[in-house]
């Protein structure tokens, strides 16, 4: 066999064998808690409204 094929057969066989691995060792939770509850946390946003002097009030 050339080399080519050996190195070609000797990445399949690590790609899927690592493929397995992750599927023996994937651990999937349950989620606790009401999914219904969950809110996402959002960025404070500045106001494009607001004054340049209200804004180096507010970073003091």
């Amino acid at each position: 066999m050339s080399r080519n094929a050996l190195i070609k057969i000797l990445l399949l066989a690590l790609i899927f064998g690592g493929a397995i691995m992750v599927l023996i060792k994937d651990d999937p939770r349950v989620p606790t808690g009401d999914i219904n509850q969950i809110r996402p946390v959002m960025p404070v946003q500045e106001s494009l409204h607001q004054e340049p002097e209200e804004r180096a009030e507010q970073d003091r």
